[in-house]
């Protein structure tokens, strides 16, 4: 499976998967995830949790898809939000609104959770350790190019940073719950990396 692919799913099903898969992120994106339970998320889509197992291979491989897929949902609504005329720093806030929110959380609190998984067992999640950097990464360093005027080599560095401050304070936030301390961090930070650089530095 090619590391930036998402998780394979069986070929004879695959047109099924796929609405399901759909019909999940919308649901997702619209509602949240609730007790983060495969039950709960069949149950919404009108079918059983052992359907999406079926289709997906098991629990972890349906996870994965479905991440997979709001990663790349998010990554395009944010693509057009900047294009509307948000400068960079307005943009990282009004994302970190959307990925802090109370019905959004869930949704970071599984990746981390998955996370953990993909980390003990890197064989089977390859494919989900090389998107939730790379595809992110790829697309922040373009703004930065677009947007600050920096070179590819130096934009790739402050993705890097942009999204490891972002993901890290998002685990802070759901570890610790403190909303309006995480918040504060990243609005210095996002006027940090905003600010241009200092002459003579």
């Amino acid at each position: 499976m090619p590391k930036s692919s998402p998780p394979a799913i069986d070929r004879s099903a695959s047109e099924q998967a796929i609405q399901l898969l759909d019909a999940a992120t919308e649901h997702v994106l619209a509602h949240g995830l609730g007790d983060l339970s495969l039950r709960s998320v069949a149950e919404a889509l009108g079918t059983s949790h052992r359907m999406l197992i079926y289709y997906f291979g098991s629990g972890d491989g349906f996870w994965q898809a479905l991440l997979h897929r709001i990663r790349h949902a998010e990554q395009a609504a944010r693509q057009r939000m900047e294009v509307a005329g948000m400068d960079p720093q307005a943009a990282m806030v009004a994302a970190w609104e959307r990925y802090s929110a109370p019905g959004y959380l869930p949704i970071m609190q599984l990746m981390f959770e998955i996370y953990g998984r993909a980390i003990r067992d890197r064989e089977r999640f390859s494919g989900f350790l090389e998107d939730v950097i790379g595809s992110w990464t790829a697309t922040l360093a373009a703004r930065l190019q677009r947007d600050q005027g920096l070179g590819a080599a130096e934009a790739r560095l402050r993705a890097r940073v942009e999204l490891a401050t972002v993901r890290g304070l998002l685990l802070d936030l759901v570890t610790t719950g403190d909303r309006k301390g995480t918040t504060a961090a990243l609005k210095y930070f996002a006027a940090m990396m905003a600010a241009p650089p200092q002459a003579g530095k």
